[in-house]
């Protein structure tokens, strides 16, 4: 039988159900609030024993997709489960039910119409159990509300506009002597390097010799062979890959025994839109790193799946692909309820990826909370849309200074650049404004903020099935940019500030959700003397902003109310409300300017503290290697996580889960500053640098790291949480003079202040505080105490005056939550594929006995949904 039911059938079905059931049932068929019982033979209900009920074990029950549920049928009495008969409407799938070798009365339910679907077990002595499964497509959508178009197949298998198509089903295997087997098939000069794992025929297989072995973390010894299944899932396509042994059947109920019950999810980085399908990334640093480097630069995947996990992604989820963060959401509930339904329940899950990647999951922790339970984030960021702030200030202050060069913005004239302004000395004084290194502006600019631009010659994945945004020769075109794309999230703009495109074509287009009115650049360097009052009030007066195709005008960038209020309520901004049910392993490195900011570690600490009281459930790992730490680090953050996640697991007391994440902290989970470190780890030795290559059988001349010589105290290991400093070796300590770091004082001030974390943002310099959660600050009339100190103000009432003059509005005031600041709300719905809901509203209450296949008990709570 198809998995989704015809129209014509799914109509006559629910005919005869409506027929069958009669007036008096109607409240069976209403969802969310669990099964009922009823006598066989009447239709009086009966009283439901404790153990009696349907539990839908793959998602809730009204999430689910592609007509299949793994559900479960349990009795309080176990001779009541002597067949059972199970009813889909008026159809019997009692034959996709049975006791199964677990002890359990399980069966994937298949054939499930679009919409509501009534599930009746009619027990032997209890009675009929009745509760409801409300279907969605497997093309989309569920909860994210209309998507995205035009949307443009590019899968060769693609059935229909919703790109669906049977999964696929391919075998490779890890060689034996994976050292060897990279060193001998990589060209190093060149970056090419060779594939982790090879082609694996089954009818065909090569020796068992050149085959290499894994002892998973259950005790089970296989080959590392792997299978991967590829399908398309919302339009996109995903992959699964987990050990598998061809020869053997695998079920949900009766897993493969290598499989331990784990997930990994890994992610890509950058951040894009596109309008048809990608392809699921692959690799820690995936997206930030050249493909097949896994072994050189960390591949905690592999491990992960010689240890007996499931490793799983998706294109939506990956956020160079997919800016849209619910869609993104959306994705990893459907491949999360596709291994449940496919492969077993899940004990628990958890996150790898760097930079867009560390944005996907820890915005989709706290919008999504239950998705993960974990997260490793490396070269982090918190989100897009504080970052984007950031990043907008960066490309204003660069028009400025005149630090800008070809290829930011396609409609710019190449020959305008650069042009550096007078007033300011170039790096130095820039640096003091920037907060930065002049550096990571740059890189900013050509790495992202073109994504930003609403019209794009070559709009990925369009295809021609539309026509791009020309402000002049096509103003109804389709928007190219990262913020039309979050529409749905954002909302429109009002008529009362319609461009004259958005006048001409008769609709506003995506609105903005950040602001720089009020904003002093500069401040801070003002107030420390590295600019003088001249220099901070011609800024402020020529910085200007951007309209509403990101194009720099005199005025300053005004947000659009309901985009600001809705980037905060929707999760797009951060705000950090509902990471408490989650450990966090943030691996961060030296920060040399190359647009990922060591800061934004701090940052999203700073936001935990502030929402939880304290960051307990934060981790930091500092080390040697640019943006990630250590090349060991993720190998290593994987079995500190695993460890964390473990012993939560098994915590079976009463605690609230946050208190349960924090009592069951590992050891090895604590703040370190040295890569150095991991040779003495619990699951080491790492050997700094070494990537993967020596894992898990380091070449050390010693035995084991009990017996590598300690690094002496003279060494050192700073760790200054107060100015969000982390450490590295202070050479202060090897002052031999013993003068107090006297003479090699100025040079650890040189280190700190070059590959260390005090760099800061515009925000910052202008008086907002580490978090930077204020995309739009609330107004203070101007004060002339703000600028006691700043020695280069001869005449403050003169200055005063025409900082008035520039701010008729009033400056920020950072002591105050910025405008249209609020909590994110969790698990909000968009609408259907025909209906939108701007701004989102939260699904209904999750229905009862439902969604529990997605981790063990431990995990469940009630934000979860």
């Amino acid at each position: 039988m198809s998995k989704t039911l015809q129209p014509a059938l799914a109509l006559s079905t629910l005919a005869l159900l409506a027929g069958c059931l009669g007036g008096n049932d109607s409240s069976i068929l209403a969802g969310g609030d669990g099964p009922t019982v009823t006598n066989p033979n009447e239709e009086t209900p009966v009283e439901l024993e404790p153990g009696d009920g349907i539990r839908v074990l793959s998602n809730r029950a009204d999430l689910i997709s592609d007509g299949n549920a793994l559900v479960e049928i349990t009795a309080e009495d176990p001779a009541n489960l002597q067949n059972v008969k199970v009813m889909l409407g008026s159809v019997d799938v009692s034959d996709q039910f049975a006791l199964r070798e677990n002890g359990r009365y399980m069966g994937r339910i298949q054939g499930l119409a679009l919409g509501e679907n009534r599930i009746m077990a009619v027990l032997k002595n209890t009675g009929r159990i009745v509760t409801t499964i409300n279907n969605h497509p497997n093309g989309g959508p569920v909860f994210s509300g209309p998507q995205v178009q035009p949307w443009t197949c590019t899968n060769e298998g693609a059935m229909d506009a919703q790109c669906n198509q049977p999964a696929v089903f391919s075998f490779s295997y890890l060689p034996a002597n994976k050292l060897q087997h990279v060193l001998t098939n990589s060209n190093f000069q060149e970056q090419e390097f060779a594939p982790t794992f090879l082609p694996y025929d089954p009818e065909n297989p090569p020796p068992a010799s050149e085959i290499a072995m894994t002892t998973t973390d259950n005790g089970v010894t296989v080959p590392f062979i792997i299978r991967t299944e590829r399908g398309v899932q919302n339009r996109d396509r995903y992959q699964i890959r987990t050990l598998f042994n061809p020869a053997e059947d695998w079920q949900p109920w009766k897993p493969q025994p290598q499989w331990n019950g784990k997930v990994l999810i890994h992610h890509g980085g950058n951040v894009g839109v596109t309008y048809g399908p990608g392809n699921p990334p692959n690799g820690d640093i995936s997206g930030t790193a050249p493909d097949g480097a896994e072994f050189l630069l960390g591949d905690s995947i592999t491990v992960a799946l010689g240890r007996g996990f499931i490793a799983t992604s998706t294109a939506l989820a990956n956020l160079g692909h997919n800016v849209n963060l619910v869609t993104a959401a959306e994705s990893l509930m459907m491949v999360k309820e596709r291994i449940v339904e496919q492969y077993g329940e899940i004990r628990y899950t958890m996150g790898t990826g760097c930079s867009g990647g560390a944005i996907a999951q820890q915005h989709i922790a706290n919008a999504y909370p239950g998705i993960y339970q974990g997260i490793i984030v490396q070269c982090s960021y918190p989100d897009v849309w504080t970052t984007a702030t950031q990043f907008a200030d960066y490309n204003l202050l660069n028009s400025y200074f005149g630090n800008r060069y070809p290829g930011v913005n396609e409609a710019e004239n190449a020959n305008q650049f650069p042009n550096f302004n007078q007033n300011f000395l170039p790096y130095v004084q820039w640096s003091a404004v920037y907060g930065h290194l002049p550096v990571n502006p740059v890189l900013s600019d050509n790495a992202f903020f073109p994504k930003a631009y609403p019209y794009a010659q070559n709009c990925r994945g369009l295809n021609g099935a539309a026509m791009p945004y020309d402000p002049v020769n096509n103003p109804g075109g389709l928007r190219c940019g990262l913020i039309d794309y979050m529409s749905t999230q954002f909302g429109f703009r009002t008529s009362d500030v319609w461009s004259a495109n958005e006048k001409k074509i008769g609709r506003g287009f995506g609105g903005i959700p950040l602001d720089n009115v009020g904003v002093q650049y500069g401040l801070g360097a003002l107030k420390q003397g590295t600019i003088t009052a001249n220099q901070f009030l011609d800024l402020n007066r020529n910085i200007g902003g951007f309209d509403v195709d990101i194009q720099r005008v005199a005025n300053r960038t005004v947000a659009d109310p309901l985009a600001l209020a809705n980037s905060y309520k929707t999760g797009a901004v951060n705000t950090a409300e509902h990471l408490s049910n989650i450990p966090i392993i943030d691996l961060r490195g030296p920060d040399p300017g190359i647009a990922h900011d060591a800061f934004h570690s701090w940052q999203m600490r700073a936001r935990l503290n502030a929402t939880q009281g304290h960051f307990d459930n934060h981790v930091i790992w500092f080390g040697q290697l640019v943006l990630a730490g250590d090349s060991t680090y993720s190998t290593e953050a994987l079995l500190v996580m695993d460890r964390w996640l473990s012993q939560i697991e098994a915590d079976e007391s009463n605690k609230p889960l946050p208190e349960k994440v924090v009592a069951n902290k590992p050891r090895a989970a604590r703040d370190k500053c040295l890569s150095a470190q991991s040779i003495y780890a619990d699951d080491g030795p790492f050997v700094p640098m070494s990537g993967n290559l020596l894992y898990p059988d380091p070449v050390l001349p010693m035995a084991n790291s009990s017996s590598i010589p300690k690094p002496p105290p003279e060494a050192g290991q700073i760790f200054d949480q107060l100015s969000n400093q982390v450490c590295g070796l202070d050479f202060s300590a090897f002052d031999p003079t013993g003068m107090s770091g006297q003479l090699t004082g100025p040079i650890a001030e040189l280190q700190h202040v070059l590959v260390q974390t005090r760099f800061g943002t515009p925000r910052t310099v202008a008086g907002d505080d580490i978090r930077t959660l204020t995309n739009k600050c609330v107004l203070k009339p101007v004060d002339a105490a703000d600028y006691a100190g700043a020695v280069s103000i001869t005449d403050s009432a003169a200055f005063v005056a025409q900082v008035k003059e520039i701010f008729p509005q009033g400056v920020c005031d950072y002591s105050k939550p910025g405008v249209g600041t609020q909590a994110t709300q969790t698990w909000l719905r968009y609408g259907t594929a025909t209906e939108k809901l701007i701004g989102g509203t939260p699904l209904p209450v999750k229905p009862a006995n439902s969604r529990q296949g997605w981790s063990a008990s431990a995990f469940r709570n009630v934000n979860s949904q």
